[in-house]
């Protein structure tokens, strides 16, 4: 992790993507038996999912975080290296917003 550069960015979409994944299960009491994840398939129950899937997002993140951090690791170009470390926190926020505008739009808070 010494080489790659911005690595603030990409601690800090690891660490976005746990507090999204921590606050996904501590609201599992508070969703309903289905929720709204999938939505780019048909309307209807194709769309739907237990609340423990809404893991799918955060978990998803931190795998591009990963592979974005070995992909920086083994390229030299400076720029790319922050293209990827700048990604990887992009994937993590727009996944930690899907997932809570999910949980408030169902839960019952």
């Amino acid at each position: 992790m010494d080489k790659v550069p911005l690595k603030n960015y990409i601690l800090a979409g690891g660490a976005i993507d746990l507090l999204t994944a921590i606050f996904v299960l501590f609201a599992q009491g508070r969703l309903p038996p289905q929720v709204p994840l999938f939505y780019g398939l048909p309307l209807g129950e194709d769309q739907l999912t237990k609340p423990v899937f809404l893991l799918i997002p955060a978990i998803l993140s931190g795998l591009i975080i990963l592979f974005n951090l070995l992909l920086a690791r083994l390229t030299k170009d400076d720029f790319l290296k922050k293209a990827f470390a700048v990604a990887g926190l992009a994937s993590a926020v727009f996944a930690g917003i899907t997932t809570l505008k999910i949980i408030f739009l169902v839960g019952n808070f």
